[in-house]
């Protein structure tokens, strides 16, 4: 996929407190540096959220003035869409800092975009970006990426070069199916390079977590989920991620990624089109169950982190989740802190409960 490049106005400072990743545990800070992707995923949630949305008819404005004609992140997943000054910006901000600034915590690069993003990676930001992290910061910094490059010499001798308590590398996917991955991940790594360049990881000693982020139904039915879990190796990973997928109003641009009449594409219409969520309840219950038997018989199960928004979970599936062993919900909870999903808060305040 050749991406079409604008320029957007940054943001003033490119770190910043990450409190939806902090709930999923996995940083208190994010460094971002460009608007939009170099990827083109169909299921992910940065074209809905704030930032895009607030924006999305100035940054059109701008695609139209650059590139002579109107487009939208949700319509034209080839857009890539920079800050032109992220480094000056970045380099100003972590020199402000003192140099014990992230000490004891953890900067995910990145939240809402990927930092390995192929433009970024050949004009050399990458790296310009986190050698001042590093040099100026103590943070440890979670790289979270689809580009299966961090699995070269090159990146691997960057990683070692800083040691484990500098950095630890995960690699999203949820599927071994390429061809999927070409009509649904647009422009990423193959599955079977980031899970390669993941076991590269693990073997040069490089610090890894497992990103399991989403896993859909049809992966589950082929077999895949065990085969990734297996290739992934949690006893060399530090936590294991996994989740669902959940509907970010991208159902339709997910669906449009499997043949009609296939399993998958009838399951998307059954369960958004039709209204059927008892079956991404059950979907999500059998995903979950599955991993906790795989990581009980393993022995990891104190690395699991199934990260559940649970609001739809019915009472049916409920026993599934009975412990919530591994599990960080990710729905708004009550006042009291307790789920809005009266049968998961009655998991969580019984006598056996988390």
């Amino acid at each position: 996929m050749k991406n079409k490049v604008v320029a957007v106005p940054s943001v003033k400072e490119p770190i910043m407190r990450s409190p939806g990743f902090a709930k999923k545990k996995l940083s208190t800070y994010k460094l971002d540096l460009l608007a939009l992707c170099g990827f083109g995923c169909r299921y992910c949630s940065s074209n809905a959220g704030n930032y895009l949305r607030l924006n999305r008819e100035k940054f059109a404005d701008l695609t139209e003035a650059q590139l002579g004609k109107r487009a939208y992140p949700a319509s034209d997943p080839s857009l890539t869409m920079v800050w032109t000054d992220v480094l000056p910006k970045l380099e100003a901000q972590v020199k402000r800092k003192p140099a014990t600034w992230g000490q004891g915590e953890t900067l995910v690069f990145s939240m809402l975009t990927d930092g390995f993003s192929p433009n970024l990676v050949d004009e050399g930001v990458t790296e310009a970006a986190l050698r001042l992290v590093l040099d100026h910061t103590a943070f440890r910094i979670r790289v979270l990426t689809k580009n299966a490059v961090v699995g070269t010499d090159h990146w691997i001798k960057f990683f070692q070069a800083y040691g484990p308590e500098r950095f630890v590398v995960g690699l999203s996917m949820g599927t071994l199916d390429a061809s999927w991955a070409t009509r649904v991940e647009l422009g990423t790594s193959p599955p079977a390079d980031r899970l390669k360049a993941t076991v590269a990881l693990q073997k040069a000693g490089v610090p890894t977590y497992g990103m399991l982020c989403p896993v859909f139904p049809d992966a589950m039915a082929s077999g895949d989920l065990e085969k990734l879990v297996a290739g992934l190796n949690p006893s060399a990973c530090e936590h294991f991620w996994a989740e669902p997928y959940n509907d970010r109003a991208n159902w339709q641009q997910v669906q449009a990624g499997y043949r009609l009449g296939s399993p998958g594409h009838v399951w998307f219409d059954e369960v958004y089109a039709q209204g059927h969520k008892e079956k991404w309840s059950q979907y999500a219950a059998d995903l979950y169950l599955r991993l906790r038997i795989i990581a009980e018989c393993d022995g990891w199960l104190d690395k699991l982190r199934y990260l559940l928004y649970e609001n739809n979970i019915t009472g049916a599936d409920t026993a599934s989740f009975q412990g919530l062993e591994g599990v960080l919900l990710q729905s708004k909870p009550k006042f009291d802190g307790t789920s809005q999903n009266d049968h998961i808060c009655a998991v969580q305040m019984s006598p056996s409960g988390p």
